[in-house]
This record gives structure tokens, sequence and C-alpha cells, in this order.
């Protein structure tokens, strides 16, 4: 499907650059963003420069695509730090994404990069899937703008996709494993100290909060399977927006503390032994905000994520690491 081409919007990001390099595989891949990604010099994908907030730019970039994917983000910390800047990039520029797609003929459809973060954190009871709703109230303060930003774009997306014969699409995501993973995120965090030989030092007040986490490749094959779909002509037989969205991630919760005792054990056995970092738990004098049995009041639903996108079993948070911890080494 070489002939078909896809416009990756906020394509420089770790997300961004990860599609754009698996889709470019199968398609034409253009990265629109106000920065260039490392591998645009490698030939794989073309690049125009895209500010989000300017309508112009949004439609002069995706003039020439069939399809596009909304990566772009303004994310923590910099949200907190300048929140015109997250509403105008975050709000306006999906907007104008959608305006820019709606307009535009040749244009077949777009896909949204949403996040299970818009569950929120605590008190998560029952069984979580794309029907479960949006909990802005129930993330830490430094997340709240952030959640609330996704849960907009959510909506802005949902509202062209119930006004529009074309389909505007959501994958909501588990936070994501992969080889360019940001650095701050606690995966790299415990992955660069442990192999250091360092103690990984989750935080007692947040230890046990259940996590949802997603291989980047297999990330890449739910855009994949939903770009095909879309470009090759699945039909918009639900009026309801919802049936547009598909939450991709695997299905059992880990805690914060779990995570470090797998990328532990991941060290041990790809160093044989010869690291053997501790964890060690760091207590800031802060209230709980989790139990140790939370993560056994939810369960968690991607059924539809096996039959809308035809996904077969995913990757596990333990092989996601351990390859993680393996290529680090090398």
């Amino acid at each position: 499907m070489k002939d078909h081409r896809i416009g990756i919007v906020g394509g420089a990001g770790f997300i961004g650059r990860s599609l754009a390099k698996h889709l470019s595989k199968s398609f034409e891949v253009k990265i629109l963003d106000v920065q260039r990604s490392p591998q645009d010099r490698e030939g794989s994908v073309s690049y125009a420069h895209c500010d989000v907030r300017n309508y112009q730019e949004v439609a002069e970039g995706v003039s020439d695509v069939d399809l596009v994917i909304h990566t772009a983000i303004i994310q923590i910390p910099l949200i907190n730090e300048s929140k015109s800047l997250g509403y105008e990039v975050n709000l306006r520029g999906t907007q104008n994404i959608c305006e820019a797609v709606e307009k535009n003929p040749r244009i077949r459809g777009m896909i949204l990069a949403g996040t299970w973060h818009t569950i929120g954190e605590r008190d998560l009871r029952g069984i979580v899937d794309e029907e479960f709703g949006f909990r802005p109230d129930k993330v830490e303060d430094r997340a709240r703008l952030y959640a609330l930003s996704k849960m907009a774009q959510e909506a802005i997306v949902r509202y062209h996709d119930e006004m529009s014969a074309k389909i505007y699409g959501i994958i909501r995501m588990g936070t994501v494993l992969g080889e360019d993973m940001p650095p701050d995120t606690a995966a790299s965090i415990f992955i660069k100290k442990g192999l250091k030989g360092e103690p990984i030092t989750p935080f007692k007040h947040s230890m046990y909060r259940p996590m949802l986490y997603v291989d980047v490749r297999d990330i890449c094959k739910a855009y994949e399977a939903y770009t095909s779909k879309i470009l090759g002509g699945a039909p918009k037989e639900d009026e309801s927006s919802l049936s547009h969205i598909v939450n991709v991630y695997y299905p059992r919760p880990i805690t914060i503390l779990e995570l470090a005792e797998i990328i532990k054990k991941a060290i041990i056995e790809h160093t044989n032994g010869k690291v053997r970092p501790e964890v060690q738990i760091i207590d800031k004098g802060l209230p709980p905000l989790f139990n140790e049995d939370d993560k056994r009041k939810i369960e968690v639903s991607v059924e539809k994520a096996m039959a809308f996108l035809a996904l077969r079993k995913l990757r596990s948070p333990e092989e996601s690491l351990s390859d993680l911890v393996k290529l680090r080494l090398e």
C-alpha cells in the first residue's frame, strides 16, 4: 500500500518516531512537527515543518496525505510550567487537525493517540474497558492538566466523528515500553540505575499504584491495523463515536514496586548475576495513595482490541522489560 501516504502530526516524539519507522514499511510516511526527528535524515520518511497552533500550516501539511495520525501533545512537566502552551497545542491544535482533515476530500480519516490515564489513578474498581469513563480528579495534581488535555482531545475527536462521514478513531495506549522511551519514565530510571548497580528506588507512597503497560511493537501493529482498516474503506456502520475507540494495553496491571522487581530480575539474568541491584523503597513522608490489593479490584478487558484490530497475544511487561535490559547491555 505504498500508494498511500500517512501524515503523523507530532511525529518527532517517541510514539511518532516509532510509528513512522514501522509504518514506512507499508506506506509513505510524512512527519509533521516543529522539530525534525533524527530518523528523517535516514530517508525513510519525509518531513514538513508544522506548528499545530497554526491552522494554515496544518492544512498545508496534510494536503497530500490520505490519513492523519495525531500524536502531538504537551506533557508533564512542561504543561504545568506553561499552561497556555498546553492549551494551544493540546486543544486548539487538535481542533485544527480535525478541521483540516474534514475539509480535505483526499483524507479518509484520522487516529488520535489516546491514553489510559484518562481513567484516573486512584480508587479504580470494576471492568476497565472502552466504556469505563473519564476521572480527571483521580490523578496526582501534577498530572491533572495532562489528563484533562487527553480527555479534551478525545472529546474534540469524538465530536467530529459524530458529525463526519469519515472515521475519527482513538487508540488509548498503556504506558509504552520501547527502546526510545523518554528517560524520565519510571521504567527508564529504574533500568538506568539498576544497570549501574545502584539501588532501584520506588517511592513508598506510590509503590502500589496499578499501572497498565504496552510494548511499542504492539502499538505499532495496532496503528497499522487501524490505518489499513480506514484506508481499506471500512464502513462507518455505528453512529456512536465510542465504536471507534479501542484500548491497547497488556491486560494485567502491575504496580510500581512490581516494576522495580521485574527490572531487578531481568538485570540479574542478563548480566549472569554480575549486577545485583537492590530495591530500596524511599519514604518521602507522604501518605500512601494506594493499597497492595488495589490492582486486584480491576479487571482489564482488551477484547475489543483483539477483535476490532485483529491483534493476537500482546507482549507482557516482563517480556518488554527483559528485552530493554538486554538491549541496553549490548
